[in-house]
């Protein structure tokens, strides 16, 4: 009896595993073509068309320069697409060439700067898995804010995991409501851009990957990715 219930018991553990790992597969598949739908969404290559309409004839440098960080963006878009893993490397060009387009939008009201160690260039995570987070603090940290503001994107090693920061210096959030201001559902720490990331670090790397959101000091936002160890490519 006690080895028929452990058979039993091992049989139910493989359906449950396959089950799992199953579900974990459409998850990430399901999250990685939301995050392509957002950032192929109309308004936003609208906006930026209407204001290289404007460049072009006040500053055609900075025309060419949008052009250049737009046609970066959607060629490493696109190159997102066709892979279920990327480098570290092929990220942070993508969030270079968003920050870049973004800074011209803006103007003197957004500086930024993406630092790369050179060991951790060949390190592997989901491609795009960053993007939500970069204009998460464009969307809901800088943009609403009057005056200047910051980002800044980096990585490291902890303890053998690979960390990722994006501090943005934007209007911040509430450290008592444990959300950032305003009443838009995005604002929360629970929104869809977060809770997309959320999501597919859970589907990838199960509990050990996690997105860590906290107030930046003086002023802004901080948001963390942990991932564990993995291979290089």
């Amino acid at each position: 009896t006690s080895l028929v219930g452990l058979l039993l018991w091992g049989r139910e553990r493989i359906r449950a595993e396959t089950v799992a790992r199953i579900e974990a597969q459409r998850l990430a598949a399901e999250g990685e073509l939301r995050l392509l739908r957002a950032q192929l969404e109309p308004h936003m290559l609208f906006n930026t068309l209407a204001n290289l309409r404007e460049l072009m004839e006040e500053s055609p440098v900075a025309a060419r320069s949008m052009i250049d960080s737009l046609i970066a963006f959607l060629r490493q878009t696109l190159a997102a697409t066709r892979t279920e893993r990327t480098s570290l490397e092929a990220e942070f060009t993508l969030i270079r060439a968003y920050l870049s387009l973004m800074s011209v939008r803006m103007g003197e009201r957004l500086t930024w700067s993406a630092e790369l160690p050179d060991d951790l260039r060949s390190r592997t995570l989901p491609p795009m898995l960053l993007q939500p987070l970069i204009e998460n603090a464009i969307q809901h940290g800088i943009s609403p804010q009057i005056g200047p503001a910051s980002i800044r994107v980096g990585a490291e090693l902890q303890d053998g995991e690979l960390v990722v920061t994006v501090v943005d210096t934007g209007r911040g959030i509430d450290p008592k409501a444990g959300t950032e201001r305003g009443d838009h559902p995005a604002l929360s720490g629970h929104g869809y851009g977060l809770a997309h990331v959320r999501e597919r670090l859970r589907a990838e790397y199960g509990p050990r990957g996690r997105l860590d959101i906290s107030p930046n000091a003086p002023r802004g936002t901080r948001a963390c990715v942990y991932i564990p160890g993995q291979a290089t490519i």
